[in-house]
């Protein structure tokens, strides 16, 4: 058996794969989602998305690329604490430019959905403000006529 301890780990050929692309769709879409990210934050569609990543090479159905976008934006939500972090920091700045969503603020949006982020907020917020009769068993006795 070879003492492996004493050998440097030949890492260059590990990163001239980086720019290869990926055997699965949802790689393809994985290594392409930092430009996707960027193009949906500036306002384009979904849809004109998928027609330039078709011209691009990357053949993936509307459907599939809707259903990765969707996987990697809750990756995102759910994983704030890795942005800061050196290793994650030391990956990006290899392989390309940091994004402008990287650079600024985290936007409301991450903001409103936070560590104490309450799922049924919404329904507890519509259930207050219905419209229509609501019936109250113990009225306010000096609000009465």
């Amino acid at each position: 058996m070879a003492d492996n301890s004493s050998k440097q780990l030949d890492l260059d050929r590990l990163r001239k794969r980086l720019r290869e692309k990926p055997r699965t769709k949802a790689g393809q879409v994985r290594q392409a989602w930092p430009d996707i990210r960027d193009l949906l934050a500036a306002g384009h569609s979904l849809k004109d998305v998928w027609a330039w990543l078709e011209e691009i090479g990357l053949e993936i159905g509307y459907r599939g690329l809707s259903h990765y976008v969707g996987q990697l934006r809750r990756r995102d939500e759910a994983t704030p604490a890795a942005e800061g972090s050196e290793a994650a920091t030391e990956v990006v700045t290899r392989t390309r430019p940091p994004a402008r969503s990287e650079a600024t603020a985290s936007s409301p949006l991450t903001s409103r959905q936070g560590k104490g982020r309450d799922p049924l907020a919404n329904v507890l917020e519509r259930e207050s403000k219905r419209p229509g009769f609501h019936f109250n068993e113990q009225p306010d006795l000096k609000k009465l006529i």
